[in-house]
C-alpha cells in the first residue's frame, strides 16, 4: 500500500513538471485541435484534418518562437502574452483537476487552480525565451576567471 502511495505521488509530480515544460505549446495545441475538429465536421476526412492540425500547430509554434527571437522587447511581450493565455487556462484546468482528487470543492480548490494558472502562464512566458539575455562574461586570459570574481579581487 505504501508503495502505491509513493508511486502515485511520483506520478503526480511528474505530471506537474510535464505540464510546466509543455506550457508554451498550449496555443499551438489548441489551434491544431480546433482546426482538426473543424475540418472533420466539414467532411474532409481524418488524415487530412490531422495533417492540417499538425501543420497549423507547428506553424504557430515556429512563428511564435521566431517572432520572440527577432522582435524588440515590447512586441515580444505581446507575443508571449498571446501564448501565456491558453497556457494559463490549461494550467488552471490541470491544477484544479489534480487538486480536486485530493480535496473537496470550495475556495481552496479555486485558489489552487488560480495558482496553477499563474505558474503555467509564467512557464509559457519563460519558455518562449522572452527574458533578456545576459551579456557574455569576459574571461581573464591569465586565470581563466571573470574580472569580477572573488579571486581576482583578493589576489
Amino acid at each position: 500500500m505504501t508503495f502505491i502511495i509513493i508511486l502515485g505521488a511520483a506520478a503526480a509530480i511528474y505530471i506537474a513538471v510535464l505540464m510546466f515544460r509543455l506550457a508554451a505549446v498550449a496555443l499551438p495545441l489548441y489551434a491544431g485541435v480546433g482546426i482538426s475538429i473543424y475540418l472533420i465536421g466539414r467532411d474532409f476526412g481524418y488524415p487530412a484534418s490531422i495533417a492540417a492540425g499538425l501543420l497549423v500547430g507547428v506553424l504557430i509554434l515556429v512563428a511564435g518562437r521566431a517572432l520572440c527571437a527577432v522582435l524588440p522587447p515590447f512586441y515580444r511581450a505581446i507575443v508571449a502574452a498571446a501564448f501565456s493565455g491558453p497556457a494559463g487556462f490549461a494550467g488552471y484546468q490541470a491544477a484544479k483537476g489534480l487538486a480536486g482528487l485530493a480535496i473537496g470543492g470550495g475556495y481552496t480548490l479555486e485558489a489552487l487552480g488560480l495558482a496553477g494558472a499563474l505558474a503555467a502562464a509564467v512557464a509559457a512566458w519563460r519558455g518562449l525565451g522572452t527574458a533578456e539575455r545576459n551579456p557574455p562574461v569576459r574571461r581573464s586570459a591569465r586565470h581563466g576567471l571573470s574580472p569580477n570574481s572573488f579571486l581576482n579581487r583578493v589576489g
